[in-house]
């Protein structure tokens, strides 16, 4: 006799209605991984599943779903990061000069940014222009430095490992941590174009000795958004303790000016554009066979030497941003770079140009020192003309140097071998006219007046083919 009678509509379905059949297990080849790109600009996310996952979802899926089995509410993403580590591990997945999605963006959309959905938007242009050009490194206008002082930095090597390293490291580790006790700031692009002839060969060998505690290699990122721009990189208190058993010397002044770089660094923007219009001269001058930068003082020496020259003279000196002697026509053209970002007065441009002229009446053939002036704009330069007249020695007689100037977007253009450079007529008895920048032709830097002659080789100049070989003091040692 059959049971309890049944009621209707309990355990049937509607007419037409069949259960899905389970989905057929593919085979172990056949998975893949799952790819979603949100958009243009985010991150590539890639789902993993396991195999067991897969076999789980073959057999039982379709009844976890009817059930709500294995789905778990996703949880909004964050606007803002939960630690200040997030977004330097970000950046450590990004090389130098990419553009990414952080990871504390918020949640994925379809919709582009405002900047991408503009057709007439342009990239972001800084004030050494674009990356393609040769030897111009992105150098953010008002950037934000990522500081990162591992205590390894810091620490006194014995006299074993000094040894150790000593061996570990070569004729262009030495050179590049020399460079960076010299001249203070480099990026890494600049470190590329004076060792190395890729990119990444330079990235690999900079993160080598940063894990050897000689050098700090600070990220550097730049607003809106997340952009990152080539690293920061300085000398280490460590490193400088390695060059300095190098060199045999007292570490204490090495040590002291690490810590003054690393210290204060309020001006590394400045040191990063006068130093990468060295390393541009350098990059365009690679390509003549008979012209090189053999001489690159930086700052720093610049003043200790002088110092002593206004102790001696009881007058002051100038100080500029850097010095350089350039090998062309068989002479050597001897000149100073004034680097000015519009961040000073006119008063006070025109002290400094009253220490040139001051310093320079004590020496004899003064014109034939030249006074290179970068400013930005074709209005500052106008001003920055009348100004150098202005202060010209008192009598005609009185020796002086020779003063020239150029703005930042021609530098940009035509490099600093171009014919950029205009002359200021300090013996000219009427002030220049008014927008004298348009009016009066320019001239190329090798075609300045140099003094005769020079007796070393052009393949010793600094950034030809293996010249660390061949200058194991660096760039300021000739």
């Amino acid at each position: 006799m059959a049971g309890p009678q049944a009621r209707s509509g309990v355990g049937t379905f509607a007419p037409g209605v069949r259960l899905r059949p389970p989905p057929q297990s593919m085979h172990t080849e056949q998975r893949a991984h799952c790819v979603r790109t949100a958009c243009a600009r985010s991150r590539v996310r890639k789902c993993h599943r396991t195999i067991a996952q897969e076999d789980r979802w073959s057999t039982h899926g379709w009844i976890d779903v009817l059930h709500g089995i294995g789905q778990r509410l996703r949880k909004p993403k964050s606007m803002m990061p939960s630690h200040s580590d997030a977004l330097e591990d970000v950046l450590d997945n990004a090389g130098d000069e990419l553009e990414f999605a952080p990871d504390f963006a918020s949640g994925d959309s379809l919709r582009p940014a405002p900047q991408e959905a503009k057709d007439e938007a342009r990239a972001f242009r800084t004030q050494f222009g674009p990356s393609q050009g040769p030897g111009q490194s992105l150098i953010p206008t008002h950037p934000i430095i990522l500081r990162d002082l591992p205590p390894q930095a810091e620490s006194h090597p014995t006299q074993a490992q000094l040894s150790r390293l000593h061996r570990t490291l070569n004729q262009r580790d030495l050179l590049i941590l020399q460079s960076l006790h010299d001249y203070r700031y480099l990026n890494t692009l600049q470190i590329k174009e004076l060792f190395f002839p890729s990119l990444r060969s330079c990235q690999m060998r900079l993160q080598h000795l940063k894990d050897l505690g000689l050098i700090y290699r600070w990220k550097v990122i730049e607003t809106p958004g997340v952009r990152r721009r080539h690293s920061l990189l300085l000398i280490s208190a460590r490193g400088a303790r390695v060059l300095a058993n190098w060199h045999g010397d007292d570490p204490r002044d090495y040590v002291e000016r690490s810590h003054d770089a690393r210290d204060h660094c309020w001006h590394a923007t400045h040191d990063l554009e006068a130093n990468q219009f060295f390393v541009a001269m350098i990059t365009q001058s690679r390509q003549c066979m008979d012209e090189g930068l053999l001489v690159w003082y930086g700052e720093e020496h610049v003043r200790a030497e002088r110092r002593s020259t206004a102790r001696e003279y009881k007058s002051p000196v100038p100080t500029p941003d850097g010095c350089g002697v350039y090998l062309a026509a068989g002479g050597r053209i001897l000149f100073d770079l004034e680097w000015d970002r519009a961040t000073e007065s006119l008063a006070r441009l025109r002290q400094k140009v009253g220490s040139y002229v001051g310093h320079f009446e004590h020496y004899r053939d003064a014109e034939l020192h030249h006074v290179l002036f970068v400013v930005p704009t074709d209005d500052r330069e106008d001003k920055l003309q009348h100004t150098i007249w202005r202060e010209r020695p008192r009598f005609g007689h009185d020796s002086c140097c020779s003063f020239w100037t150029t703005t930042a977007y021609r530098l940009r253009d035509w490099g600093p071998l171009g014919a950029i450079w205009l002359p200021v007529e300090i013996r000219a008895a009427e002030a220049p006219p008014d927008q004298v920048t348009k009016l009066r032709r320019r001239a190329p830097l090798n075609q300045l007046a140099p003094i005769l002659p020079h007796e070393r080789a052009i393949a010793d100049c600094i950034g030809k083919p293996l010249w660390w070989e061949r200058r194991p003091g660096g760039g300021q040692v000739a």
